[in-house]
């Protein structure tokens, strides 16, 4: 027997022949090479020029200031805009902006002014960018190109990191340039590939900016399988953040040094990019929704033996785990864009990620406050890992039954045009006779 469409598995071979996807997919992956890059690069110059700890590891945290002080309004004026001309006109800022930074002798403070700025933009091209990514791709290869993207992502965050270190103790401004490179080239490929459409918002009546985004996020959280959805997401990335953030106090009391920390932090990535593509390549559709549940529930688990201060080796398997578990929010993402209304994207993905951003800043910030108590590291990853268990469970719960996800997805689903109505056929009518002869218009009756 034939699997269904709705059953096959999309293949990497039907999703990278699309052009516009192809070319979507460079960009993004030279942009965040070229993000990562650019992040070693300034904190370096910072910490060269103050050897201020707290200023540096603030540089670093600038990335995350958007979404504190206004992602979700960003995303509800790009519903306002065609995608694409938003995702152009923010790389060019930010091409522009970046190659500001990199003049040598730029002073601090006009440089974190910059990057600040830089940063503001980005929220408003991601939501463009993945508002636009669905018009595109539909059904399972959403999913699929959902998946290609975060195993791309990780590889690209490995290799920008370790390149952008390199680089930074060489020159940090060319690492700077580069960057500008990669958004003056993402610009371009998505100028010439990508297919112009209206924004799916644009024919909205046009109201007050805060109340379209309160509009947006009222959708998010008052949707019950939306709501679920989108609290599942967040409590998922606030486990799968904790190892990698809690790596250099956990690798300080394993009696490590760097090495083991790099050791801990690199073992997200590849357990992420293994569960993208497991979950998202292998796993058929139906199977995706029906592991979520038994999933969500063995992510926080993972966490739980840190409290018996195991090994390095197993310290990687862990981070790994809970990475790799962390690979269903792919299906969780293909199932919020299949109940979501198409004039509601932007902003529907801006809340989700200011959501995500908030939890992981508050995961971490979690853990880390636990661990200044009389606890150490290791036994506050695992009193996370058991109120994360508690936490799940309750979602899990109330989870909206196989019905309700589909009697949603319908309801979100377009009205098919109508087919215009054929005119009304006139009845023939019976020719008049000619005068003279009633005997041709009686046989024209007839």
């Amino acid at each position: 027997m034939s699997e269904g469409p709705q059953e096959r598995t999309a293949t990497f071979g039907e999703i990278f022949a699309i052009r516009e996807y192809r070319a979507l997919f460079v960009s993004e992956t030279m942009s965040v090479l070229g993000d990562m890059l650019a992040r070693v690069a300034v904190t370096f110059l910072v910490w060269q020029q103050t050897s201020d700890t707290l200023l540096t590891a603030a540089t670093f945290a600038v990335s995350y200031a958007p979404y504190l002080l206004g992602a979700p309004i960003l995303s509800a004026l790009v519903e306002r805009y065609p995608y694409r001309r938003t995702m152009m006109i923010s790389d060019v800022l930010r091409m522009v902006l970046v190659a500001l930074i990199a003049i040598p002798g730029m002073p601090l403070p006009v440089m974190l002014a910059l990057l600040f700025t830089v940063a503001m933009v980005t929220p408003a091209e991601r939501a463009a960018r993945s508002a636009m990514l669905p018009q595109i791709l539909e059904g399972d290869r959403y999913v699929l190109a959902i998946a290609v993207q975060g195993m791309t992502r990780q590889i690209a965050q490995l290799s920008g990191y370790f390149v952008g270190g390199v680089l930074a103790t060489v020159n940090a401004g060319l690492a700077l340039l580069l960057d500008s490179g990669t958004f003056a080239l993402s610009a371009l490929l998505i100028w010439i590939f990508v297919a112009s459409r209206p924004a799916e918002g644009a024919t909205n009546v046009r109201r007050n900016l805060f109340r379209e985004t309160g509009e947006g996020i009222k959708l998010v959280f008052s949707h019950r399988v939306l709501r679920s959805i989108a609290l599942l997401v967040f409590l998922l990335v606030g486990f799968a953040i904790i190892p990698e953030a809690a790596a250099p106090a956990w690798a300080a009391e394993l009696r490590g040094d760097g090495y083991m920390q790099g050791a801990i932090m690199a073992a997200a990535p590849i357990g992420s990019a293994i569960g993208s593509l497991v979950i998202g390549r292998f796993m058929k559709p139906s199977t995706r929704l029906k592991v979520i549940r038994p999933i969500a529930m063995v992510t926080p688990l993972i966490l739980i033996p840190a409290m018996f201060e195991p090994s390095l080796p197993v310290v990687m398997v862990m981070t790994a785990l809970v990475n790799l578990a962390g690979g269903i929010l792919m299906a969780l993402n293909g199932l919020f864009v299949q109940t979501l209304p198409g004039n509601f994207r932007a902003r529907a993905f801006g809340v989700m990620q200011t959501g995500v951003m908030l939890t992981q800043g508050a995961a971490v910030l979690g853990v880390g406050a636990l661990a200044n108590t009389s606890l150490s590291m290791t036994d506050s990853v695992g009193m996370w890992g058991i109120a994360g268990v508690i936490l799940v469970s309750l979602l899990v719960l109330t989870w909206p039954s196989a019905r309700t996800i589909e009697e949603a997805t319908v309801a979100a689903k377009p009205p098919a045009p109508r087919e215009p109505a054929e005119p009304p056929k006139e009845e023939a009518k019976p020719k008049p006779a000619p005068l003279g002869r009633p005997d041709a218009a009686a046989k024209a009756d007839a």
